[in-house]
């Protein structure tokens, strides 16, 4: 909700509409690493009745709880550096700097690497600390990169409403994302032993074509689309390139989806068994990339043109469908329903969004 995804949205349109002006920007900064900085605090305090409200099954296995509950305090605090990157990552977009906003977040992936691999502490302690540690030194970077000149804010600025505005229904939009996050970590956690797992292993690869096409495509487009005298045709041309891109991304990923597997996790406690399962939850997952890459498009034009009250429908929609297709298909084939709702999901939401914006 507070990721750079949903920022995009609230803060480029905003952003041009103040005229790209600095004084909007350190006003909107000042203001919204406080909101964060109050939530995140407030997540900390009550993170124990969350985790037990997010993972009831982990209870049936104190260690696993206390162990999950302690990651959580370890992890938590990168929300706040989280969001405040997602608002420079927001500005160096619209100053056409892409390359840096999506180069930055793989320093987190390196930090939990070297944590991992050199760290005394117990492997999953090491790995949380390496994601915080990861998630400040990119804050760091970005900041570095923007090399935006502090002026005064400007707390009366109009473009501030505009902002907010677009904040709290992208708040409620993202929302529905996160709301189907938690319902599908309730649900796996009773199914068997490493459900979680399978399936937070087969989201990170079926992420990485997603990150190129939908979400690359989408930070871009935005940007072109708040700037565009014919936005629609911006669209157009923007969907059609997904498409295109995504069709044999996904018939490549589906095909060679065991190997995939195999080269990056098999090893150690990962077994050829957990190989199996992993790339059968993959290739579910890769069924809806090129409708979930276009919605991310879709999604990214509907707040360009402000159009929220689609925006939050579309969520809705996708919601309904994918807790639905959860727990139905659970009964047939178990924890593998999970990764089925993302494609109903994806697709209806799509549906809804070009039956509009055609």
């Amino acid at each position: 909700m507070l990721g750079d995804q949903a920022l995009n949205n609230a803060f480029i349109p905003a952003y041009a509409n103040s005229n790209y002006s600095r004084k909007f920007l350190w006003a909107i900064f000042i203001q919204f690493s406080l909101i964060v900085l109050i939530i995140n605090i407030i997540l900390i305090i009550f993170a124990k009745p969350l985790l037990i409200i997010t993972a009831p099954g982990f209870l049936k296995d104190n260690e696993k709880f206390n162990l999950a509950l302690f990651l959580t305090y370890i992890t938590l605090p990168s929300l706040f550096f989280f969001s405040i990157s997602s608002i420079f990552s927001a500005v160096l977009n619209t100053k056409g700097k892409f390359f840096i906003t999506s180069v930055a977040p793989s320093i987190i992936n390196i930090s939990i690497v070297l944590f991992g691999i050199f760290s005394n502490f117990d492997k999953e302690i090491s790995l949380s600390i390496g994601f915080t540690i990861g998630v400040i030194v990119q804050t760091i970077l970005l900041i570095l990169f923007l090399n935006e000149k502090f002026e005064k804010p400007d707390f009366n600025n109009p473009s501030i409403k505009t902002f907010y505005k677009l904040l709290l229904p992208t708040f409620l939009a993202y929302g529905f994302n996160e709301i189907n996050l938690f319902f599908s970590t309730f649900l796996a956690s009773f199914f068997q032993s490493g459900a979680i797992s399978y399936l937070n292993y087969a989201f990170r690869i079926f992420h990485f074509p997603l990150a190129i096409t939908g979400i690359a495509i989408s930070t871009i487009a935005i940007v072109d689309f708040t700037k565009s005298k014919e936005p629609i045709k911006d669209l157009r041309r923007a969907l059609r390139m997904s498409f295109f891109i995504t069709i044999p991304i996904t018939i490549f990923f589906a095909v060679f989806s065991e190997f995939i597997v195999k080269v990056l996790y098999e090893r150690g406690n990962f077994t050829s068994i957990d190989a199996k399962i992993t790339s059968v939850v993959l290739i579910i997952y890769l069924i809806s990339l090129p409708f979930a890459s276009a919605t991310k498009i879709l999604t990214s034009y509907a707040f360009a043109m402000k159009d929220i009250k689609k925006i939050n429908t579309s969520f809705v929609i996708g919601t309904i469908v994918d807790i639905l297709t959860m727990l139905v298909f659970s009964l047939f084939i178990g924890f593998y329903a999970i990764a089925l709702g993302n494609f109903t999901s994806s697709l209806l939401r799509y549906m809804y969004f070009l039956r509009y914006y055609r």
